[in-house]
Formats: C-alpha cells, structure tokens, sequence
C-alpha cells in the first residue's frame, strides 16, 4: 500500500512539475518554445509504437488485431501530448492571442483578411 501511495504522489509531483514548466514555456513571446513539449512527446509516442509494431504483428492472431492494438497504444501513449498542448492553447489565449494554433500565423504575420 505504502509503495501504490508514494507512486501516485509521484507521479503527481511530475504531472504538477509538467504543467508549470509548459505554461512557463507557453508564455514565452515566440511559439516554438511553448510547442516543444507537445512535440516532443508525440515524437516519443511514434518512436514507441514503430519500435513496438514487429513484435506486435508477430504476437497477434491477425494484421487487423494489431493495427488496432497499435492504434489504441498510440491513442493512449499520446495522451501527455494532448493534456500538454492544451495547456499550451489556454495560456495562449488567457495571454490574449486569438488564434494560438502553431500551424496558423499570427494576425500581425499574414493576410488579415484570410478566411
């Protein structure tokens, strides 16, 4: 019982340390730096499940046990990149950016009049 406690309250010291360090790197005027957590942990995610695939194809019935298999590995391995990211997007708009999405420029760097 004693080593289930000191693993949940680690495992929150980490998640509380995560959370601080993220928003501490969203609020940093460039958008880089607040996205490289979240792509560092999708980074990770996908050299997991590349690194995983042969053994799983090898230990399945069929190719469609597997697919899903890796597919629902994948779903649940990135879900420190989600919970990350969306720290990243609510700091983004508390800070006041309208549109904190990495892919999308900012109003002052393109086209104001896109849609």
């Amino acid at each position: 019982m004693l080593a289930v406690l000191f693993s949940l309250v680690l495992l929150a010291v980490i998640a509380l340390g995560l959370w601080y360090f993220e928003r501490s790197l969203a609020r940093r005027p460039g958008r880089g730096a607040g996205l490289f957590l979240p792509a560092a942990f999708f980074v990770m995610s996908v050299v997991s499940i590349v690194r995983s695939a042969p053994a799983v194809f090898a230990a399945a019935d069929g190719a469609g046990d597997a697919v899903l298999s890796l597919l629902l590995s994948f779903a649940l391995i990135n879900l420190p990149t989600l919970l990350t990211y969306v720290v990243y997007f609510r700091t983004r708009r508390k800070l006041g950016e309208a549109r904190p999405w990495p892919l999308r420029p900012r109003e002052s760097e393109g086209d104001e009049h896109r849609p």
